[in-house]
């Protein structure tokens, strides 16, 4: 007989990364932290935390081992952490006396201690299962902690953003670049957005406009238009899929899944809707039907789904917490990641009349999982963010019997098969936990589209959200994940608001030829275009036919296959590719109307010179370049003149770069 399941999510009573960790300020990240992790990591963090105690974070220190709490906030005195370093110390810590910490590193971690707000109260002799006492004193930390700059009411968010960095290039002594210029601007934006360099139309279009709201009537036609729709398709086809390999790439233009995100990113649909849509993978009908896709191609991997959610829901990897809480991150736990494959492990694809589909089960999928001490653990619906469903887990020795009523539409086999969704849905519970009272989605989010726009993300890798990836600008990512929450998760506004900042706007040369730090954001960063802007950037550029860009595609994926990459740094596989490309020298041919056969046309060397800079980089050449590219075609005949310049140019960084 199965026993009935109780349906109840919980809030666990301890930080987590479903608000911004506690900030311990560049004392802790430069001073103490690596004092710990010279002496006391290696037994009292991550995998190993001999005598229950680990020592990563503050939360961690009070929640404490066997001898109760690390630390005891402003008193040195009474703080274990400061006491058994002492030279005699019985216990020692470490225990090698031979590696006894200097006086001055004592005093670090003693000045540390102090600066700790008091505790009211008397502290719990052992706080190991007392998180509420701890959550309450760091609730307490969090609401203390000053933001360095509020905007004003009047001010945009646009002027927002621009004032949160003001902060911090004048804190830093930072100078910004000026502002670019206006041909500058419209090739990074139409980059950025349309997933192209302009044409030479557009461009002068943009250019001869002299009305002072043009770059904000520019960045919305843009936004509007099915080029942006294509663009965020393929950007997030990558980022939630990655790469196709095989078949892939056919199967899921044929299933809907390029339709799905297409149409609703020209629609504008909420973020944490299509979230919702993509762990559900229910939608049968209308815009909706490709989201099944995102865990369908995961194979009944309950594994490979949970470990793809991570990243989007919560903006952290949990790979490295499969066989063991995260060696790094104290936050991110073993059965964190066992809930979420726990979520998928009912799950499975489908052959439906209508289609392929995701089914799920209304029973099974009650395992244990090992920790390293092979203590064995029931896999509970936890998530990362703190939220837990609980279920009632029949007998071990109970069989469960799958009935009709325990589902909304019941699991039917053969011609007539269904994708069965269960009345109680794990699905349905992460998509809870995921889309519902959880900043990390918008905090994720948000990073993710200010690293496509600007360069880099305030937390840098991008899924690694933790608590050993601080951000770089912490009060404007958390502003800007609340006004994303507040606009109800509007994706054109978020991305609108960045590119009319001031910040987005800078040039990418240095004031006075002094490159300042990248996490900064006082310079434009110098972006890789990916192998979609690429591809599509030359064929505006040697105005060929756009038609033939599907079928081009694949071997420049495969060549410049990197989406966002944290470090550039070209292969001589994409340089051969550049140089030698059979693709691209039929490209180069002159031939009808394209950009080799206008050139030929020319009368002079210098015209063309003038035209290929123009339609190539979107400038003209200066001095020295135009004196060089003349004697350069000079020496050729016309023919190989012109698909030499014209080659020269798409091969250069200038080209192959958003700057």
């Amino acid at each position: 007989m199965r026993v009935a399941v109780v349906i109840l999510t919980l809030w666990i009573t301890r930080i987590s990364i479903l608000a911004a960790p506690v900030p311990f300020g560049e004392k802790w990240t430069e001073e103490v932290e690596p004092i710990l992790d010279r002496y006391c990591f290696k037994c009292h963090a991550g995998v190993r935390q001999k005598g229950g105690l680990d020592l990563r974070s503050l939360e961690t220190m009070l929640r404490g081992g066997e001898n109760g709490p690390a630390v005891a906030p402003h008193d040195p005195a009474k703080s274990h952490i400061i006491q058994n370093v002492q030279v005699g110390a019985d216990p020692h810590m470490p225990p090698d006396e031979k590696k006894q910490l200097t006086p001055r590193e004592i005093e670090v971690l003693r000045k540390w201690v102090s600066s700790l707000p008091k505790i009211k109260g008397p502290i719990p002799a052992n706080t190991t299962n007392n998180s509420v006492w701890i959550e309450k004193y760091l609730s307490g930390l969090r609401k203390e902690q000053k933001v360095a700059w509020v905007p004003p009411a009047k001010a945009s968010a646009s002027e927002a953003i621009d004032g949160f960095l003001v902060q911090g290039w004048r804190e830093k002594k930072v100078k910004p670049s000026p502002m670019a210029s206006d041909s500058v601007f419209v090739r990074r934006i139409y980059l950025d957005i349309s997933g192209r360099i302009p044409t030479p139309d557009e461009a002068d279009r943009f250019l001869s406009d002299r009305q002072p709201d043009k770059r904000a009537r520019l960045t919305d036609s843009l936004l509007a238009s099915d080029d942006y729709a294509r663009h965020m398709r393929e950007v997030f086809d990558v980022v939630l899929m990655g790469r196709p390999v095989k078949r892939n790439e056919a199967q899921r233009a044929e299933n809907g899944w390029h339709k799905y995100l297409e149409s609703s990113f020209l629609t504008n649909r909420p973020w944490n809707e299509m979230v919702r849509e993509m762990i559900l993978a229910r939608g049968t009908n209308g815009p909706s039907r490709g989201a099944f896709w995102f865990l369908y191609e995961r194979k009944d991997s309950d594994q490979a789904m949970a470990e793809a959610v991570a990243p989007i829901a919560f903006g952290i990897n949990i790979k490295c917490a499969q066989c063991h809480n995260h060696p790094l991150a104290w936050e991110i736990e073993q059965r964190h990641y066992w809930g979420m494959a726990a979520a998928f492990n009912r799950s499975k694809g489908v052959q439906t009349p209508t289609g392929l589909a995701m089914g799920e089960s209304a029973i099974g999928g009650f395992v244990n999982f090992a920790n390293l001490k092979k203590e064995s653990q029931p896999a509970l619906l936890a998530f990362p963010n703190g939220k837990i469903t609980l279920e009632n887990r029949p007998a071990a020795e109970a069989k469960e019997e799958d009935k009709p009523e325990l589902y909304l539409v019941p699991p039917v086999k053969g011609d007539k098969a269904t994708a069965a969704v269960p009345k109680f849905s794990r699905r349905a519970a992460l998509a809870d936990a995921a889309t519902v009272d959880n900043p990390a989605l918008a905090r994720a989010f948000v990073n993710r589209i200010w690293a496509m726009l600007m360069g880099r993300g305030f937390v840098q890798p991008l899924d690694q959200m933790d608590s050993r990836h601080l951000a770089s600008h912490p009060d404007l990512l958390n502003w800007l994940a609340r006004d994303f929450e507040n606009s109800g998760y509007d994706v054109k506004r978020l991305i609108r608001i960045i590119v009319l900042s001031r910040s987005y706007q800078l040039d990418s040369k240095p004031l006075k030829g002094k490159r300042p730090r990248p996490e900064t954001f006082a310079c434009a960063l110098e972006k890789p275009l990916s192998a979609e802007q690429l591809l599509r950037s030359i064929l505006i550029a040697t105005q060929g036919d756009e038609k033939t860009a599907d079928s081009l595609m694949k071997p420049f994926a495969t060549t410049f296959p990197d989406l966002m990459p944290a470090n550039y740094s070209p292969s001589l596989q994409q340089a051969l590719f550049v140089s030698n490309s059979p693709l691209l020298n039929e490209l180069l041919k002159p031939q009808g109307q394209n950009a080799a056969a206008k050139l030929l046309a020319l009368s002079s060397n210098e015209a063309r010179v003038e035209a290929a800079f123009r339609w190539v980089l979107g400038r003209s050449p200066d001095a020295d370049e135009r004196a060089q590219f003349k004697t350069f075609l000079s020496t050729k005949s016309a023919e190989h003149g012109v698909r030499d310049l014209l080659w020269t140019l798409l091969g250069s960084a200038e080209f192959q770069l958003n700057h």
